[in-house]
């Protein structure tokens, strides 16, 4: 799978939740995600744009944790990128094995985050502790498939709400500075 991702800094998060709604975005829920963020031991992912995560996503009535490998961005003006992402039961248990194959634990990112969709895309507004308020609209496309498409499609929702710049392809890592 490949997710085509866009990424913009949130000057106002209100207003923007307000034309998110106004273009017809239908509102999935609210989370609590804390991603625990690992550097491999034969390569350093901060050189080759590579993500290796734990995340713990908190709901109202649930937990979930998933492990993610992201691959190097594939372009210049997103974040598009393969990812692998699996569900997994026991997240300590997960984190002791990386460790014990000597990947090492880098960083922790917070964000409360708010989820809508819109077709097939998915918009979230993020509050990420520490580094500030974003929106990321992603839509994912086969491996293989054509990703310019999805990205008029994505620019063409923000400039429906108003965002014409601001746009980052920095990880939240990167804007803690971490690399």
């Amino acid at each position: 799978m490949i997710e085509v991702e866009v990424k913009a800094h949130a000057p106002n998060l209100n207003e923007i939740e307000e034309k998110i709604v106004e273009i017809g975005a239908s509102r999935e829920g609210e989370e609590y995600q804390e991603d625990l963020y690992f550097n491999a031991p034969h390569r350093d992912f901060a050189q080759t744009d590579e993500a290796l995560r734990i995340r713990k996503i908190k709901k109202e009535n649930s937990e979930e944790t998933y492990i993610t490998y992201k691959g190097a961005k594939m372009d210049k003006v997103s974040k598009t990128r393969k990812e692998i992402e699996v569900e997994v039961e026991n997240p300590s248990k997960v984190a002791d094995i990386l460790q014990s194959l000597s990947f090492r634990p880098v960083a922790t990112v917070r964000k409360n985050r708010i989820i809508y969709t819109l077709g097939e895309l998915i918009i979230t507004l993020d509050k990420v502790h520490g580094v500030g308020d974003f929106v990321e609209i992603e839509k994912e496309t086969a491996e293989g498939e054509d990703t310019k498409e999805a990205l008029n499609e994505i620019f063409a929702t923000y400039s429906k709400i108003g965002i014409e710049k601001g746009f980052e392809r920095s990880s939240y890592l990167e804007l803690m500075g971490i690399h």
